[in-house]
């Protein structure tokens, strides 16, 4: 056909890249993902706040990449986002909220996703439609684990539409590439292994007992910290007015402290376990774990015998610490349902989060003690546990021992 001229086919291009740009900006807005059926305000707050930290740091991480960006950065950017929603999908909100929604950003930036290379309404539409769709699975789906995918699709199609895209290979670009990518890999890695060092629900280091069978009608409530004077019978004394028994996580230097407290739960028929000595924040990252067998001596001398279960303080634990567990013929006991009754002072507020979250076979952390602490007051858990144990019977759930929920090869051994 003479007398026109047909249109390149690449003229779309720029529209579509500027679409897909913002669909991956809209993948910022996953932490609203994480949020319950019914958040609390300080639940929105935070959540709000989680979202401009990854807008911000990916408003950093773009920057330092510069215009364009290479295959090297958007596969690193679309790996960092993934790293992300497995973070989110193990591990409890809190403070991880805040370093999840980080690393997000950092994949975001990595992929140009604030970059919108034709910007206005082509890239708005993108940004808006992700954003809109975001809140719509959470309105559909709650909590359900599988939306906290989303954002690795939203940017997955940020990748696919950056491929045509040239990088400016300026040497002020190519450093700030260098260190944009090396930082936020290395934050993904340092992420997931904090995660699998810190959920207690998950085995990457080594195996651990977060609940018992689900479909029988036992709830193992376990008190760590311990042995506190006068907390630890007295808690023992509410579990036995209903025909329960508990198990109790000891920290070696109370056991020092309080010895006959341990003889005397053991013949009212409770469960003792191994809590480490110190109860702190770093000897955990020590390779060799000395805490473990210096717990175990003071059990031996306490009782002369040795629990076959062990609780990581805070949950923290390495390889190291459960290969010298599984060598010492242990198990590493953690939990499923906790109510962070340390951060309280309402008993029945206690209750209602325990309550709330507990299900068959489940693992219930509360505290008798704090830190090992020798008067710490945890009325806060007496005035709880009476309230929890109504609930757990109005479902026909009973209270157990660890050892009677799962197989813990007995409660106690020859050390």
């Amino acid at each position: 056909m003479t007398g026109a001229t047909a249109a390149p086919l690449g003229a779309a291009t720029p529209v579509v890249r500027s679409v897909a740009q913002g669909l991956t900006a809209g993948a910022l807005a996953a932490p609203v993902l994480a949020l319950g059926r019914s958040p609390s305000g300080r639940e929105l707050v935070t959540t709000g706040l989680a979202v401009v930290l990854a807008v911000l740091v990916a408003s950093g991480v773009d920057r330092l990449s510069g215009p364009g960006g290479t295959v090297a950065t958007r596969v690193a950017g679309l790996v960092v986002v993934a790293a992300s929603a497995v973070a989110s999908i193990v591990t409890p909100s809190g403070l991880s909220t805040a370093i999840i929604a980080a690393l997000l950003g950092a994949g975001v930036g990595l992929l140009g996703g604030l970059r919108g290379r034709t910007p206005g309404f082509p890239y708005l539409i993108g940004l808006g439609g992700a954003v809109a769709a975001t809140v719509l699975l959470r309105t559909i789906a709650g909590d359900a684990t599988w939306i906290r995918w989303w954002p690795v699709l939203l940017a997955a199609v940020g990748f696919v539409g950056g491929l045509g895209e040239r990088p400016i290979d300026a040497a002020g670009h190519r450093s700030g590439r260098r260190w944009a990518l090396g930082a936020s890999v290395a934050g993904a890695v340092a992420l997931l292994a904090w995660t699998g060092a810190n959920d207690p629900q998950l085995s990457w280091f080594g195996p651990v007992v977060a609940n018992g069978p689900r479909d029988r009608p036992a709830v193992a409530i376990t008190f760590d910290d311990g042995p506190n004077d006068p907390y630890s019978l007295a808690i023992a004394d509410v579990l036995e007015s209903r025909g329960a028994r508990g198990t109790f996580y000891m920290v070696g230097s109370a056991i020092d402290r309080n010895p006959e407290i341990v003889q005397t739960l053991i013949e009212r028929g409770h469960q003792v376990g191994n809590h480490s000595y110190h109860h702190d924040y770093w000897r955990w990252l020590d390779p060799r774990y000395p805490e473990l067998g210096r717990t175990q001596d003071a059990f031996e001398r306490a009782i002369g015998r040795c629990p076959t279960t062990y609780r990581p303080p805070h949950g923290q634990r390495t390889p190291f610490i459960s290969g010298l567990v599984a060598a010492s013929g242990m198990r590493t006991i953690t939990w499923d349902t906790s109510a962070m009754d340390w951060t309280l002072t309402d008993g029945r507020e206690v209750a209602r989060r325990v309550l709330d979250r507990v299900q068959p076979g489940s693992i219930v952390l509360l505290h008798d003690g704090l830190d090992g602490i020798p008067d710490a007051d945890r009325q806060v858990v007496l005035d709880a546990l009476p309230i929890i144990l109504d609930g757990l019977e109005a479902r026909g759930l009973r209270a157990v021992r660890v050892d009677e929920l799962v197989d813990t090869g007995g409660g106690l051994t020859d050390c």
